[in-house]
């Protein structure tokens, strides 16, 4: 096993006041000259009434007091590094810090000299002098749980942490606690050994090893219960999943062991309500699904929630924070949510593999002290097996513990032996009171091993000889803490093995409860009728008296508000569609739409990059006093506006901000939770959350989303990664009416669209919406409309062109600005042989409507598409399959018409884009 390395730091101010010795000597020659905290000390040390200072009253001199404050210092800052901290296989440490008394030529008899009080202040009357001081300091920071916490910048943090770490005020776990968690560890113990012989070489990722997750989640809910917080979000991966579902949100055995027999579980689900799992019609495997328990067993009605999740472990996290967000935000008020933390928890389990080495922990730790992000204090928990499938911690990371990327965010960390089961009780205490305290993030290392490979079939001593050499040889820890408590003589050996015995009589009776001949239902994976059926385009219009006196209100300025010079020109247009029949541009459409939704108690909450200005300075949500800076949102000041509107500019972040609005729209599915990205390019850092939870979350597990994601998109010469948001991705992961896909051309559909999205939030038929919004269109006259097609009509699939339907030979199909470039050329060049349509909705495809249109015309000869992204990209692959389907019974050539086949999704020369793009559209409109 690779060695850890540390050498020894300069000392520097930490907690202690007395820290940085340097300042010392300075401190002597002139007082003034340090700062005003470290005077305290100093004073006290050699104040009148302990004599001519230490030195006289003590007899030890100048440098023997400041070799035992770097001791001091050296204690907190690095007794971590020789804690107690592994149950098994511990690491070999060189060149660690000096951490003994010894270490600094330090006798007994002299820090029997010198008071308590030049260990720290709080040990004045607790001890008699230094050496009782730092052997008890020595006790607190060695022992089983080791502390981190010097780097926090906050100095009220750092003493409230110092204070309680060494506190001779220890928290008392009761006998009667102490029983009631050894019968926990057997019941989580047992049923992973129950599994493991019954259902041999099936995969669980067995907890053991880190067993003590359990009673620490049980703690929390007993915290969470005192404190008045009667929501709990969990988010975890598949390592020990099974039994936190069993035994924290009380997943019945009998349910649990019918999916290990690939039996019926729903037939065991509680009656009473108390538990709700819900299940998609393709489904997954056990280990990734989540439920909700409801339980009043710690005092006050409590809903615990663990999230479902993929295999890709850490992405939870984020969605996780969300719906922490989402039930911590009260949105039925006009103007922006009001937040109490206290509604909700959000606890994250970790591994010690993915933490450090998953880019999306640093984007979620990112969020926790952002207005719009913010949960008030995440309790993070890593599950240290000190492996990752067969990979240690030396090729793991580059730094001393997993939890170390969590320092740059100033959170506190504490490392605890897994084996030590009463010191994961105080270190769960610990994190709550702070939490309580600060309202911030706080980090447990659970520092234990895996009993087992990475699952059960797999055999780790292949690759991991010595590390499973000395796990084979540990016993499993409710053997351990049993034999303590016979031990300290609480319980007795019988009682001890009565607990055992117990639990796999109960393991028994519910594995003989399964019908092993019942069949799975339901094994053609029917697509449930609700969402087969799709959406309908039937919506009731808002009239224009009702949009009139919204588009007044925005105008409704403080008294005292100074709109910027040249923005009040800019906004002053959205006065023209109802005062000099001028036309709703894109932003004002949005506007419009927007308002309309608040009218009707839909809550709406956007964020992105740059969504209060909008990335092309289009839609001014937020307006800045150019005088003082103060803002004004006119959202919040809608004419019966019955819900909140809620825009955040969010951190540089796609994967954990889009998976945080994603959770918080699964957790109030009322929410019209929207995603702007910078450009539509940047979605690619979402991937993950588009590919396993938004395009697929309703199949595998049940879980509704109507989260909207606005993509700028479209090919303008700006380059490769300014174009293309990658539409036929979108495209692929479309199926069985999973989300609606668009790339309009028209403000009022624009408008149409965003209020029918919002007419089914919280329906069966919710369903994500990926919108291609525009760029260069945001102010294209050919797009903006007036205003009487927003008071009447529906949202239309496709927008047809004008024509004569005797003449027409040609049609062309294209969306979004290619459409709108095709469309403008041909007004300069009009053509009756051509009949140009918009497909505004390219999944759930318009097959009827375009096949309507398509019938109307006796002399067809030639369907066109035409695109601006490369053949292989964008939506020809997908649209030539759907089109061919409307052709196969006529006599119609099907044609493609854009850039060839390429590697990069646009031309990196402006130039270059306009010569191409003139020739595609030459191309398309020609007569032959």
């Amino acid at each position: 096993m690779k060695n850890d390395n540390h050498v020894e730091a300069p000392v520097r101010f930490g907690t202690n006041l007395g820290l940085m010795l340097e300042m010392y000597d300075n401190y002597v020659n002139d007082p003034e000259s340090v700062p005003e905290d470290l005077q305290v000390l100093f004073d006290e040390l050699t104040s009148s009434n302990t004599g001519a200072g230490l030195q006289s009253s003590t007899g030890v001199d100048n440098s023997s007091v400041k070799r035992v404050m770097r001791l001091i210092d050296n204690i907190r800052q690095y007794g971590h590094l020789t804690a107690d901290i592994y149950p098994v296989y511990r690491p070999e440490r060189k060149n660690v810090p000096k951490l003994t008394h010894q270490d600094f030529g330090l006798s007994k008899e002299t820090l029997e000299k010198l008071p308590a009080v030049i260990v720290s202040d709080h040990f004045d009357g607790e001890f008699n002098n230094a050496y009782e001081a730092i052997e008890y300091m020595t006790s607190c920071y060695q022992g089983p749980i080791a502390f981190e916490y010097t780097h926090i910048n906050n100095n009220e943090e750092r003493v409230w942490l110092k204070r309680y770490i060494e506190s001779t005020k220890t928290i008392e776990i009761t006998n009667e606690e102490k029983i009631e968690l050894l019968k926990s560890l057997a019941e989580v113990e047992g049923f992973e050994k129950y599994i493991h012989k019954n259902f041999v070489g099936a995969k669980r990722f067995s907890i053991e090893g880190v067993d003590t997750l359990v009673p620490m989640l049980q703690r929390v809910l007993k915290r969470t219960n005192a404190s008045n917080i009667p929501n709990i979000q969990i988010g975890m991966a598949h390592r020990g999943r099974l039994n936190v579902l069993t035994h924290v949100l009380e997943k019945p055995y009998e349910m649990m062991l019918s999916e290990f027999m690939h039996k019926n579980p729903l037939i065991f689900l509680p009656k009473d309500g108390s538990l709700e799992i819900t299940a998609g019609w393709t489904g997954d495997v056990k280990y990734h699904l989540g439920g909700t328990k409801t339980t009043s067993k710690y005092g006050i009605e409590q809903y615990i929630t663990l999230a479902n999740n993929p295999s890709h472990l850490e992405i939870v996290s984020p969605v996780v924070l969300g719906k922490a967000r989402a039930n911590q935000d009260a949105t039925i008020d006009a103007g922006r949510p009001s937040q109490d933390v206290n509604r909700s928890l959000a606890v994250l389990i970790h591994g010690d593999a993915a933490f450090p080495g998953q880019g999306i922990n640093f984007e979620s730790m990112n969020l926790s002290n952002l207005d719009g992000y913010t949960t008030g204090g995440s309790l993070h928990i890593i599950t240290n097996n000190r492996i990752g499938f067969t990979t240690e911690s030396t090729d793991a990371r580059s730094t001393t513990y997993s939890t170390d990327v969590a320092k740059g965010y100033d959170l506190p960390i504490i490392h605890v032996n897994a084996d030590d089961v009463e010191a994961t009780v105080k270190a769960i205490e610990m994190a709550m009171d702070f939490r309580e305290k600060f309202n911030k993030d706080f980090v447990i290392d659970l520092v234990g091993y895996r009993r087992y490979g990475h699952n059960e079939m797999d055999e780790p001593s292949i690759t991991n000889p010595m590390m499973y050499k000395a796990i084979k040889e540990h016993p499993s820890i409710e053997i351990l803490y049993g034999k303590k408590l016979v031990e300290d003589g609480i319980i007795s050996e019988e009682e001890m093995n009565n607990i055992f015995d117990d639990v796999t009589k109960r393991l028994r009776t519910a594995h003989d409860k399964i019908d092993k001949d019942a069949q799975m239902d339901n094994p053609e994976m029917t697509l449930p009728d609700k969402i087969s059926e799709g959406q309908d385009y039937e919506l009731q219009n808002a009239t224009y008296e009702e949009l009139k006196a919204i588009n007044d209100a925005m105008f409704d300025y403080p008294e005292d508000f100074t709109v910027f010079k040249k923005l009040n020109k800019v906004l002053d247009r959205r006065r023209e569609p109802f005062e000099k029949d001028g036309l709703v541009d894109w932003a004002h459409a949005e506007q419009l739409a927007f308002a309309t939704i608040l009218q009707t108690g839909t809550p709406i909450r956007l964020t992105g990059q740059d969504s209060e200005r909008g990335t092309f300075a289009q839609r001014h949500a937020v307006l800045h006093d150019e005088k003082d800076g103060k803002l004004f949102i006119p959202l919040h000041h809608v004419p019966n506006g019955k819900a909140s509107f809620d825009i955040h500019n969010s951190p540089l972040s796609e994967a954990a901000v889009v998976g945080f609005e994603y959770g918080y729209n699964v957790e109030n599915p009322h929410s019209f939770n929207i995603w702007e990205a910078q450009y539509g390019d940047f979605a690619n850092m979402a991937q993950m959350i588009f590919d396993n939870f938004m395009s697929n979350s309703n199949a595998k597990w049940g879980e509704k989303s109507g989260l909207a994601l606005f993509l700028p998109h479209s090919n303008e010469g700006q380059g490769p990664e300014h174009s293309s948001a990658r539409l036929e991705r979108f495209l692929q992961l479309a199926g069985e009416n999973n989300m609606t896909i668009a790339n309009l051309t028209s403000a009022s559909n624009y408008y149409h669209l965003l209020r029918r999205h919002a007419k089914y939030l919280n329906t069966d038929k919710m369903r994500p919406l990926v919108l291609m919004s525009p760029k260069s269109l945001l102010r294209n006259k050919i797009v903006s409309r007036p205003i009487e097609e927003f008071t009447k009509g529906q949202f239309e699939p496709i927008l047809v062109e004008p024509y004569k339907k005797t003449k027409v030979k040609k049609v062309i199909i294209s969306s979004g600005k290619m459409f709108i470039d095709l469309k403008t050329e041909l007004q300069k060049n009009p053509n009756d042989e051509l009949c140009l349509i918009a497909l505004e909705q390219l999944y759930p495809f318009p097959k009827e409507e375009i096949n309507n249109v398509l019938s109307e015309f006796r002399n067809l000869e030639t369907v066109r598409w035409v695109q601006e992204e490369a053949k292989n990209q964008g939506a020809w692959s997908f649209v030539s399959l759907k089109l061919q389907s409307i052709l196969e019974d006529r006599k119609v050539n099907l044609e493609y018409h854009g850039r060839q086949v390429r590697s990069s999704t646009a031309e990196g020369d402006g130039e270059i884009y306009k010569i191409l793009q003139s020739k595609v559209i030459e191309e398309a409109l020609k007569h032959n």
